[in-house]
């Protein structure tokens, strides 16, 4: 019965994630109600309350359940991994625009943070917690720039601050746009090329 119970929890708490992910890539986030979640994953407003505060808290909680090749490459470089820094940016950044266009729950995320967040005081803890974690990301990949000068693969004269800065603008970019419009361009063949293109010219 406990085993029952406890699986219900799950399945309700999957199911208002479900519907907060659809209704805030239709609505955007600041015009969803935490009502209108429970509403369409068919629960009570007492039940979303116990799974979840506010909508900062699906936010958090949507992100959570995905998890970003940049995190996986985090995760290696604090384990202290040994890989070729220039083939590991490239592959992760690689990895991360194939699972926008092919991984439905990335994509709708990165939609809503792109398109459907509404950065005002409402939400604005959503902002800091996505800033929040893209520096920290920044640092990460800064490091494996660095590492790349000091291997001699990339010249002294390159500044992995501006490097990293460069790749998170271009990878954004292509995303943002090709949200906007999937059509217009194939993203994976446009991004690979791109990236690559990218790093290649940092080593001339």
């Amino acid at each position: 019965m406990v085993r029952r119970t406890k699986e219900d929890a799950m399945e309700t708490r999957a199911k208002l994630l479900d519907a907060a992910e659809a209704l805030f890539s239709e609505n955007g986030v600041t015009h969803t109600s935490m009502m209108q979640v429970a509403e369409k994953a068919g629960v009570t407003r007492g039940a979303i309350y116990h799974h979840f505060e506010n909508k900062m808290d699906l936010i958090e909680s949507l992100m959570g359940r995905v998890k970003l090749p940049i995190d996986e490459m985090r995760e290696q470089i604090a384990e202290g991994s040994e890989f070729d820094p220039l083939e590991e940016i490239k592959g992760r950044s690689k990895e991360f625009i194939s699972r926008v266009q092919e991984d439905p729950q990335v994509r709708s995320l990165a939609s809503i943070l792109l398109h459907k967040c509404e950065y005002i005081d409402e939400v604005n803890p959503i902002k800091l917690r996505h800033v929040s974690g893209r520096n920290e990301c920044i640092c990460d990949i800064e490091k494996l720039f660095e590492s790349a000068i000091e291997r001699g693969e990339l010249a002294t004269t390159v500044n992995a601050r501006i490097a990293v800065i460069g790749l998170f603008s271009l990878a954004d970019g292509l995303i943002y746009n090709w949200l906007l419009a999937p059509d217009y361009f194939p993203l994976v063949e446009y991004g690979n090329q791109a990236i690559d293109s990218y790093i290649n010219g940092l080593t001339r």
